[in-house]
């Protein structure tokens, strides 16, 4: 991760989910519940993601008050799935859109966003997610590198 903070973010719930691991390695419950305590925080790092990387775009593109407004408007994105990203990229560039798109689609990443944002909308509607520490796992990684893409199409 380019950005500082979300580095930072990165690195609290990498170390989350290792002692997570370790803490309840035997207790199959436990570890239910952590899988969905895990996805809010990670629903919650994508959210963070988005807006950090495309406010620190619009601010090095742009005047203060267009880099105020682009900020203020990302910072209202809620449980953003794919398809937000997709319309976000798009808005920025065309040609960010047309090449995240094809970046989802590969190896599951659309798939791990979208999960990620369905299960959290389940959990905090009460509703049953049998999400597990190590699908949140491997929907972090594929969502890190969506980020990773978006931060270089920002740095180009």
């Amino acid at each position: 991760m380019r950005n500082r903070e979300l580095g930072k973010q990165l690195q609290r719930l990498q170390s989350l989910i290792q002692r997570t691991r370790q803490a309840s390695a035997e207790d199959f419950e436990i570890q239910a519940h952590w899988g969905k305590y895990l996805c809010v925080l990670v629903a919650g790092f994508l959210e963070n993601a988005l807006t950090e990387v495309y406010t620190d775009f619009a601010k090095g593109a742009s005047s203060g008050p267009v880099a105020n407004f682009a900020a203020a408007t990302l910072s209202k994105i809620q449980n953003p799935k794919s398809q937000k990203f997709l319309e976000i990229a798009g808005a920025f560039k065309h040609e960010w859109a047309v090449e995240l798109e094809r970046f989802l689609e590969e190896d599951g990443r659309k798939d791990a966003i979208n999960s990620i944002m369905n299960n959290r909308h389940q959990i905090s509607h009460g509703r049953y997610s049998g999400i597990t520490v190590a699908q949140v796992t491997g929907y972090l990684q594929k969502s890190v590198q969506v980020i990773e893409l978006i931060e270089e199409q920002c740095n180009r």
